[in-house]
């Protein structure tokens, strides 16, 4: 798919989804770095650095301009699943022996974890998993793939992350 028919199925993803639920100002920002993060990882198998530095930082600037946020859960989410992921990350690389996490996924939890706090992500990253995995088996399924042969296949993991993300703060898990 072209990277316009990319981002036009993104936009009316996102745009959707907030009509269902409308979203507070911040979130067209980070919605738009989710479909950045999103378009990218789908072509190149890579988050922006920058991408997810906007992420932790917009954040950043949320945590300390919203008055009643729990700092310690944003702080722990910030934290305690980025180091999470790329544990999960460097154990997968040792036991297969190739990447299949890669740190922009690390970097992209930052970001997540900062804005959803540590209990909010916990969803966001299972709801992400098993779409990522049902994602998989469907294309097996209908390319008719061993499923041996899905452990192998490359699969961008941020634009299930963020939409994930999306559909969390959007129903007020946050």
């Amino acid at each position: 798919m072209r990277r316009s028919g990319l981002v036009a199925l993104h936009l009316a993803v996102y745009a959707g989804a907030a009509a269902v639920w409308p979203p507070v100002w911040p979130w067209g920002a980070v919605a738009a770095l989710f479909i950045w993060i999103s378009v990218t990882d789908i072509e190149r198998l890579e988050i922006p650095d920058a991408a997810s530095a906007l992420l932790v930082l917009t954040g950043a600037v949320r945590l300390w301009a919203v008055p009643g946020l729990p700092l310690a859960d944003h702080l722990m989410g910030a934290v305690l699943w980025p180091l999470l992921v790329w544990g999960v990350a460097v154990g997968y690389a040792r036991l297969r022996g190739w990447q299949g996490l890669g740190l922009g996924d690390v970097k992209l939890m930052a970001g997540i974890g900062l804005w959803l706090g540590f209990g909010s992500t916990t969803i966001v990253l299972l709801a992400a998993a098993l779409a990522g995995i049902l994602t998989l088996v469907a294309a097996g399924l209908r390319q008719k793939v061993p499923f041996a042969a899905l452990g192998t296949s490359a699969v961008a993991f941020g634009p299930f992350l963020c939409l994930s993300a999306w559909v969390v703060w959007l129903q007020g898990l946050s």
